[in-house]
């Protein structure tokens, strides 16, 4: 019956394992998006920029989905529409608006910074398990001596 126990004991240990790593991973898909969201937001305050220097009058190819663009003359560029979310948006002045996405790319490395710190924890709840595995998996070598040595 002590090897039934084991057996259970290490099935949970594995099984905790396992949702630590799954946790890990989402964490880091997670991450990568928000590192993607980082990545747009500072790409629309260059284009922005860039928008802004060219001033008004002046001629651009406006993309239309992935695969076609069309010719567009810019008209004013002083005033920026932004999504403020829940599908609502609203004028704001260029400064303000490129202002109010700088916030947000604040906010989401706030965000992503607290995720890191949850995975380092994670990581280390996963260091302290697989030693335990490690040592049960002693504990059972050690008790099977004509078995050899687990790896």
């Amino acid at each position: 019956m002590a090897v039934k126990k084991n057996d259970k004991g290490m099935t949970d240990l594995t099984r905790q394992l396992r949702s630590l790593i799954a946790q890990i991973e989402a964490l880091r898909v997670e991450i990568s998006q928000l590192d993607t969201l980082v990545s747009e937001y500072r790409s629309t305050i260059t284009t922005l920029k860039n928008l802004k220097e060219l001033g008004a009058e002046k001629e651009v190819l406006l993309p239309v989905g992935r695969i076609a663009q069309v010719g567009a003359k810019l008209e004013d560029v002083d005033k920026v529409v932004i999504s403020i979310g829940s599908g609502i948006s609203v004028e704001l002045p260029f400064d303000e608006a490129v202002e109010q996405i700088e916030k947000e790319i604040i906010a989401v490395l706030a965000l992503r910074e607290a995720l890191e710190k949850a995975m380092v924890e994670l990581y280390g709840k996963v260091e302290e398990l697989s030693q335990k595995i490690r040592e049960h998996g002693q504990a059972e070598a050690g008790g099977k001596e004509d078995e050899g040595e687990e790896k």
